[in-house]
């Protein structure tokens, strides 16, 4: 029957359909010809115990699992080239797919280039206020994928692709003043790396993610051929900028935890990811090292850690093999995957590329309520120990619990005096509207805005482009607090020549009255000539330890019940280096 079958199916339906479709199909069959006659339904259950009895018998007489698995085992031993060989098609189907969406992805990363990073770029110094992208020509030749591993996290709905890719192409990638002349530029790129893709949140709707996300988790190797570098270096207020240090900030812009997130759904709002903002919050002790090799000279020792995009250092410890520190800090980290956090062990007689040891711990490693608390065995060193403590503090939006974790902080504190964080402040700087409309010439740069954000010596700065009066931002700052009661966050609005736009000043006592501790509102700016605004969204939270603290009677301070004055520009001081007129 199945032989009959296959010969009348057409040619192109026969390698579709297996024997079990057709089954499928003849059983199906049999069921309307019974239903036609009307056959009893008694002799259809007799047929079916006895088609049950039938394969327990073939069943019993068949081999075991295990004989079949170690039968699978020895005939996978006899063939190894075949998970090799569909790795390698999967490989190279994915080059395909890259050939065919380079002219399409070199027009994206032309479009970021100028939107997105050439105001940034701009914001680094008034000597480069008119710098500009004149050629981007990303080449013919796409990276390869030389490997893939994809896995998946249920938990936080999200697929994670990581692609090993490598690239050596010439391109054309120029830069200047004018739009004639090229000052400096690029035309050679050779990169080795991983590069992470997820998508994220799985939806039940088309496209079925809400957005893509895309970065390097690790530094990967970067080798850029410069042309006119030089010119470059001898720019006003560059000087101290080297071939080195360009590389570095060129990578900042996608290395772990910077990342770039564009949305697939309609109207996917990005702060919805989980990963979108540091809400994680570890403090970091470095305690003390054991057993430093000596070398031949009497060690300085001082360690420098490195996470979640920041890196501290530790006092120097004269002359000891056997050093304690007994330090704190903390550090914010994100949701993105596998994020570590690395220690590298320097003396300070000796070059920074010499370290007398390293390690790292996975900040996926700090348990969500208990403190890590570990010796770490030193690499690439003949011996040597690192004592550290991780701790994993919760973030609240309770107010009244502020003055029990600064009074639990006062009687932590370590012996050095750098105070433990209290609270951590969330900016976002979202848009700014009646700015200067300045009509701009054909070729001519777009005016640019720089928001200068700051609390204490903390100072965070971004630039975008100004059109029609109005600027967006796109990304958000994080402060550590120690004390919202006497702190404050200013913010400056520049133009490119660094001319005073207005100002805002925020007292940070202001948000604990705050509904949630948060406002999202437009707050005019102080010192302008016109009616200019911002929109921000500024997010307190109180950072706690997971243990419960003692239990005391709070007392408000008298700092408090100012909190309950509105979030406006009445009483703000800013001093203008040019003279304006007050509203």
């Amino acid at each position: 029957m199945f032989s009959f079958i296959q010969m009348i199916m057409p040619e192109g339906l026969q390698s579709v359909l297996t024997f079990s479709t057709i089954k499928y199909i003849l059983f199906l069959l049999l069921g309307y010809f019974f239903g036609r006659i009307q056959f009893k339904i008694g002799y259809f259950i007799i047929g079916m115990v006895l088609w049950k009895c039938y394969r327990y018998w073939k069943k019993s007489h068949s081999p075991s699992a295990i004989e079949t698995e170690d039968k699978q085992t020895e005939e996978q031993k006899n063939v190894p080239q075949k998970d090799s060989e569909e790795q390698f098609e999967r490989i190279r189907s994915l080059n395909v797919i890259m050939k065919e969406l380079w002219p399409y992805i070199t027009k994206y990363v032309d479009k970021l280039l100028r939107e997105r990073h050439q105001p940034e770029i701009r914001a680094i110094s008034k000597y480069l206020s008119a710098i500009r992208f004149i050629n981007i020509d990303l080449g013919e030749k796409p990276p390869q994928v030389n490997a893939m591993r994809a896995q998946a996290d249920p938990e936080k709905k999200q697929i994670i692709l990581d692609l090993e890719i490598s690239c050596d192409a010439a391109v054309k990638i120029d830069m200047g003043f004018t739009d004639r002349t090229p000052l400096f530029g690029v035309k050679n790129i050779k990169l080795e790396g991983i590069l992470r893709v997820i998508f994220a949140p799985l939806m039940e709707d088309p496209p079925l993610f809400g957005a893509l996300t895309y970065y390097f988790p690790y530094p990967p190797l970067l080798d850029l051929h410069w042309k006119g570098l030089t010119h470059l270096l001898n720019i006003p207020g560059l000087h101290a900028l080297t071939e080195k240090r360009i590389l570095a900030e060129i990578g900042n812009y996608f290395i772990s935890p910077k990342h770039l997130s564009h949305p697939l759904a309609a109207k996917f709002d990005l702060d919805k990811l989980n990963f979108k903002d540091p809400r994680n919050v570890l403090r970091i002790q470095v305690i003390e090292a054991k057993n430093l090799s000596a070398k031949d000279v009497l060690r300085n020792p001082y360690v420098v850690i490195r996470g979640g995009g920041a890196t501290v250092q530790t006092r120097v410890i004269q002359k000891n093999l056997n050093p304690q520190w007994k330090e704190t800090f903390e550090i914010l980290y994100s949701d993105l995957p596998e994020q570590e956090i690395e220690f590298n062990l320097f003396d300070k007689r000796m070059k920074m590329n010499q370290p007398l040891g390293s390690c790292k711990i996975d900040a996926a490693e700090v348990p969500e309520k208990k403190c890590l608390d570990k010796w770490l065995e030193l690499e690439n060193v003949k011996s040597g120990q690192l004592h550290i403590k991780v701790e994993r503090l919760r973030l609240l939006s309770d107010p009244t619990k502020l003055e029990e974790v600064l009074k639990e902080n006062i009687r932590t504190q370590p012996e050095r005096k750098n105070e433990i964080s209290s609270a951590v402040l969330y900016v976002t700087i979202k848009k700014a509207r009646g700015l200067p409309v300045i009509q701009v010439k054909r070729g001519k740069l777009l005016p640019l805005a720089v928001v200068n954000a700051a609390v204490g010596d903390s100072v965070k700065k971004l630039g975008s482009r100004v059109n029609n009066g109005e600027a967006m931002w796109t990304e958000g700052f994080q402060f550590l607090i120690r004390n919202p009661h006497t702190e404050e966050l200013k913010v400056k609005l520049q133009d490119e020549s660094s001319k005073l736009l207005g100002c805002i000043t925020v007292p940070l006592y202001r948000l604990m009255a705050a509904a949630d501790m948060t406002v999202d509102a437009w707050i005019p700016l102080d010192l302008t000539e016109q009616n200019c605004e911002l929109l921000m969204k500024l997010q307190l939270r109180i950072l706690a330890p997971h243990c419960e603290m003692p239990k005391q009677q709070i007392r408000a301070p008298a700092t408090q019940k100012k909190a309950e004055a509105p979030l406006h520009h009445g009483k703000i001081k800013c001093k203008s280096q040019t003279k304006v007129t007050k509203r």
